[in-house]
Parts: structure tokens; C-alpha cells; sequence
């Protein structure tokens, strides 16, 4: 007897309404014994950036047989491609064309083989032009999970062919580093594209200022004192603003995106 694969599933939803759910009902008629773990659906509207970080952040913990399914696809009904990865970790990724698996599959070792997913025979009918992820790329997922050959989805395309997205590089100079923020989280933590070593090349200690705050390095949020802000190294390795008993966002008034100038602390 064949064991399901578990399916991961990412998409910008949200969950106000029946779209998750509608597809999660597809995936239940094809694979029912597939376990789907919701990994989230509050990436923004249309962010595929966004997802692709999430999905980069998570990749370390996939089960090595897991299809990912995800939708973020703000192309959807045009020419961009539906395709499924297989990574050299293991995992499938299934979803859109437009870089939002690409940071995923770097970390899980890049890509074994990818496919154009054009086997029309696997996909729910009427294929609606404004939601692949309930008639495309869902019964894909299930089909891969339930023991479809990654073959049968379609034809081979080079994984020099996908389209990638980047992390925004900071700009490092000395004593300065001109960063962007990354994510926000629901905490207010303030996730930045700065990685440590991006500190000992701009020759910043383990005190910066971020104007008007003076930040000190901790090594863990209880180290962070009542109402201060601070910076530290997060669970994914970047650089992240923190607050105690308030919001780092908030504080400097920040979202994703943003810039956000650290330089040394006055006097230094």
C-alpha cells in the first residue's frame, strides 16, 4: 500500500474566505489520505517576495517526501507557467512560475528536475483563468502526493529556464549599511536583509544606531530590557530589530521594504 505524501500549503488568501478551504476539498477528493499542513496564507496580497522568503524559511523542515503547494500568483491567467520542482533534498514544489519556489529549492540543494505542468487530464474542469490554485495546481499536488510519477505532469524544462526572485543585497560602506526590511512579524519584530558578517564589513559592534534609537546586540529576546529596543540574530540568521513589551515596527515606524540606515552609535 502506497503511504501519501504529506502536502505543505502556502498561499496569500488569507482565511476570510472559502478559497483555502475550496482547495484543501479538491485535494481531499484525489489524495484523502494526504496529510495538508497549512504552513500559512497570510502572505500579503500578490507578494511573491514575501512568499518565497516564508517558503526559504521553512524549507530546512519539510519532510523529505513533501509536495509543497504553493500560491501566490498574481499572473495568474497569463502566460506565466505552471510548474513543479522536484528539489535534490526531495520535496516537490508545486506552484506558479514566477519565483516564488526559487528561493526554496536553492535551500533544499536546487533542482533535480523540473516540469512545465501541462498534463491537462490531472486538472479540475472548467479550469477557471482567475484560480489555478483550485483547479491546477491543487489536483496536481494531490495527484504527486498520491503517488503520481513526476513525469506524468508534464515536460522537462531546465532549472536555468525558471525565473528566480533575489533578497535585496544592503549597502555596506563603512561604518554604514543601508538595509531593507524583510518581514514584519506578528510580534513587530523587524526581520532585515543584514547578515553578521555584513556588520564586521561595515566595522559595527555590537551597539548601532538606527536613528533616533541606540540599539545594543542580545543574544535572545529575554535579554532585551523593559521597553527598549534592540538588535539581534534571528531563528533564519538575519539581523532583526526587536522591542519588549511593544513593537519594533511601530517604533520606527517601518514595514517590508522600507530602508532602514544603521551606522555607528554617536561618540563611536
Amino acid at each position: 500500500m502506497t503511504v501519501a505524501r504529506p502536502i505543505v500549503f502556502l498561499t496569500d488568501f488569507g482565511v476570510e474566505d472559502e478559497f483555502v478551504g475550496v482547495c484543501k476539498a479538491v485535494v481531499a477528493g484525489i489524495a484523502p489520505d494526504a496529510s495538508v499542513i497549512d504552513l500559512t496564507h497570510a502572505i500579503p496580497p500578490q507578494d511573491v517576495l514575501a512568499g518565497a522568503l516564508t517558503l526559504a524559511r521553512a524549507a530546512p523542515y519539510l519532510p523529505a517526501d513533501a509536495v509543497v503547494l504553493a500560491v501566490v500568483d498574481p499572473g495568474v491567467g497569463t502566460a506565466r507557467r505552471p510548474i513543479a520542482v522536484e528539489a535534490a533534498a526531495g520535496p516537490i514544489l508545486v506552484g506558479p512560475d514566477n519565483g516564488l519556489l526559487s528561493l526554496a529549492w536553492e535551500v533544499l540543494g536546487g533542482v533535480r528536475q523540473a516540469l512545465v505542468i501541462e498534463n491537462d487530464d490531472l486538472f479540475r474542469r472548467p479550469v477557471s483563468a482567475t484560480f489555478h490554485g483550485r483547479d491546477v495546481f491543487s489536483p496536481v499536488a494531490a495527484h504527486l502526493a498520491a503517488g503520481l510519477a513526476l513525469e506524468e505532469v508534464g515536460s522537462a524544462v531546465s532549472g536555468g529556464g525558471l525565473v528566480r526572485v533575489g533578497v535585496p543585497a544592503p549597502v555596506v560602506g563603512d561604518g554604514r549599511i543601508e538595509a531593507r526590511v524583510l518581514s514584519v512579524d506578528r510580534f513587530g519584530n523587524v526581520q532585515l536583509n543584514v547578515r553578521p558578517q555584513h556588520l564586521a564589513t561595515a566595522g559595527l559592534g555590537d551597539a548601532v544606531t538606527v536613528d533616533p534609537y541606540t540599539l545594543r546586540r542580545v543574544a535572545s529576546y529575554a535579554d532585551v530590557g523593559p521597553r527598549e529596543l534592540a538588535f539581534l540574530v534571528d531563528s533564519s540568521g538575519w539581523l532583526a530589530v526587536v522591542a519588549n513589551g511593544g513593537s519594533a515596527a511601530v517604533a520606527l515606524a517601518v514595514g517590508r521594504g522600507d530602508a532602514v540606515i544603521l551606522t555607528p552609535p554617536a561618540g563611536v
